[in-house]
């Protein structure tokens, strides 16, 4: 980007155009583009709440297995091979619509 404003100035400058203040403020512009910092800004991981509750180790152990509450779909398994999964068609023919009208869009 500085590349092309700096381009942009210079065939400015080289047309001969008449319009100096133009020239002048976007010299300026530039200038203030080039001061920008690029350094990176460092990211403080620690900065959560959830930290202060939960030690790096638990953190690390949570972060080795998926986040699957295993007893709740065991039981979601079981009740549908048995038969006993309440199904709610019209919910599910609502949802499809819904994704079919976001797809569209």
């Amino acid at each position: 980007m500085i590349d092309q404003i700096k381009n942009k100035l210079n065939s400015i400058s080289s047309s001969g155009s008449n319009n100096v203040a133009r020239t002048n403020a976007e010299q300026a512009k530039a200038k203030m583009v080039q001061k920008v910092n690029t350094t990176k800004a460092k990211v403080d991981i620690d900065g959560g709440k959830v930290s202060q509750f939960v030690s790096k180790e638990t953190i690390k152990e949570m972060a080795k297995e998926p986040p699957i509450d295993k007893v709740s779909t065991n039981r979601i398994k079981n009740a549908i091979a048995n038969g006993s999964y309440p199904i709610d068609l019209n919910k599910i023919a609502d949802a499809l619509f819904d994704a079919y009208k976001d797809m569209k869009d």
